[in-house]
C-alpha cells in the first residue's frame, strides 16, 4: 500500500532501497542556473554567491521537464509507486561541498504548467535521501532538521518554507518527487 495522506506537511518514512551509490553518483551533473523554481530573499544571492544552488542532471530540459535514460528509470521508477499521488515525477539533485539553498519557497513553474495545476497548495514535494545523512548535510522544513538513512523521506505541501545545505566533506544526493493530492 502506498503512503497516503490528506495533509502531506511534516510526514516522513522510509522506503525500500534498490539502488547503489554508483546508480546516482555516475550520472551526468550540471549546475542549475534556472532560479525561477523557487523564491529566496534577494540578499541571499549576495551572501552565498556561486555557492547558492545545486546541481541537476543533464537530462533536464529548461521549461520542459526531465527525460531520464532507460537505465536510470529501471533503477528508480518503482519509487513513484510507493506514494499515493497523481501526476508524479521525480528528479535528482546533487549538492556539492559548501553549496546551500537557503530558506526558500518552491514555485513549481514547469510542473504547474505541464500538469495544469492552478492551486499550489495541491502540490506535494517529497525528498528521498539517496544515502545516509553525513554530518553537515542538512534539510530543514520549517523548524525541523530532517536527518536519516538511505531511503528516508520527508514531505510538505505547497510553498512550505525549507532549506538545504551541504556543509560536509562529500557531495549530498537526494531524489525529489513532485505530485498532486488525489
Amino acid at each position: 500500500m502506498p503512503y497516503s495522506f490528506t495533509d502531506w506537511n511534516h510526514k516522513q518514512g522510509t522506503i525500500p532501497v534498490a539502488w547503489r551509490p554508483i546508480d546516482y553518483e555516475s550520472l551526468q551533473w550540471q549546475d542549475n542556473h534556472d532560479k525561477r523554481g523557487y523564491y529566496t530573499d534577494a540578499e541571499n544571492y549576495e551572501i552565498y554567491g556561486k555557492r547558492l544552488g545545486l546541481q541537476i542532471l543533464k537530462y533536464e530540459k529548461q521549461d520542459q521537464g526531465i527525460f531520464l535514460p532507460d537505465e536510470v528509470k529501471e533503477k528508480f521508477d518503482y519509487v513513484l509507486d510507493l506514494f499515493d499521488l497523481n501526476n508524479k515525477v521525480y528528479s535528482f539533485m546533487r549538492y556539492p561541498i559548501g553549496h546551500i539553498l537557503p530558506w526558500h519557497h518552491d514555485n513549481y513553474p514547469v510542473y504547474r504548467k505541464n500538469n495544469n495545476v492552478s492551486n499550489i497548495e495541491n502540490i506535494v514535494r517529497i525528498i528521498v535521501f539517496l544515502h545516509d545523512s553525513k554530518p553537515g548535510q542538512q534539510l530543514w522544513i520549517d523548524d525541523k532538521l530532517c536527518l536519516g538513512t538511505t531511503g528516508t523521506w520527508f514531505s510538505w505541501r505547497g510553498n512550505k518554507e525549507h532549506m538545504a545545505a551541504n556543509l560536509s566533506k562529500e557531495a549530498r544526493y537526494v531524489l525529489q518527487i513532485t505530485g498532486t493530492k488525489p
